[in-house]
């Protein structure tokens, strides 16, 4: 960790300066520290969850943002991941790497990292969960709030299908809007057909490039 932080990469050659080894050689350096990184008994999450239990300890904010995203690496493995957001960085909770070749994923795929990110942060913090468009699963939004405790806010699509009383059913494509235009919608629905709700809405265009944003919470 020290070597990572030092380098700010991963590359086992230029860690070698700060591990401490007896060998005099760099190819035997190298070759120990793969052998340690490589041991089957070394549990990386299991070593990582002492660290941000103890990071997260003595958490004095009042919220607590975590926000959940996913990353592609070489269009064949994606990350998910679950990290708190705190003065403009992200720290990691909890992560699972899949085999998978698009940044969106089902709900199966991920859930368990809910729970396991719940164990791992400070009791008694209101927790808000922020993510974008792919992860607009009702059935993480029910185990978020019934299951879990925390609050939500997740992006929409803009073909997110959605209800108010009095106006029944539209889509957002279909609600023009003025640049630096934003509105607010109370009790609604979402998702025709198998809706879910109620929540609230609040979505606009951007002044600056006009760029459309929804959140539902």
């Amino acid at each position: 960790m020290i070597a990572l932080l030092q380098r700010g990469e991963v590359s086992l050659t230029l860690w070698l300066p700060y591990i401490p080894c007896r060998g005099v050689q760099a190819q035997s350096k190298q070759r120990r520290l793969s052998r340690w990184l490589h041991n089957s008994r070394l549990n990386v999450h299991r070593l990582y969850k002492s660290l941000i239990q103890a990071a997260l300890a003595d958490w004095q904010e009042e919220i607590l943002y975590l926000s959940l995203d996913t990353s592609l690496f070489w269009d064949e493995y994606c990350l998910v991941r679950l990290a708190v957001v705190y003065r403009g960085r992200a720290l990691p909770v909890v992560w699972r790497v899949l085999k998978h070749r698009s940044a969106s994923i089902a709900f199966r795929q991920y859930w368990e990292m809910l729970y396991q990110a719940a164990n791992r942060l400070s009791q008694g913090v209101k927790v808000v969960l922020l993510a974008d468009r792919g992860f607009i699963h009702t059935d993480a939004m029910t185990a978020v709030t019934t299951h879990l405790g925390w609050h939500y806010r997740i992006r929409l699509k803009r073909n997110t299908w959605i209800w108010r009383a009095g106006h029944g059913w539209c889509q957002f494509k279909d609600i023009h809007l003025q640049r630096g235009e934003a509105f607010c919608w109370h009790n609604v629905r979402l998702h025709k057909g198998d809706y879910y709700g109620p929540v609230h809405v609040a979505f606009g265009c951007n002044n600056v490039n006009g760029e459309f944003w929804a959140i539902v919470q």
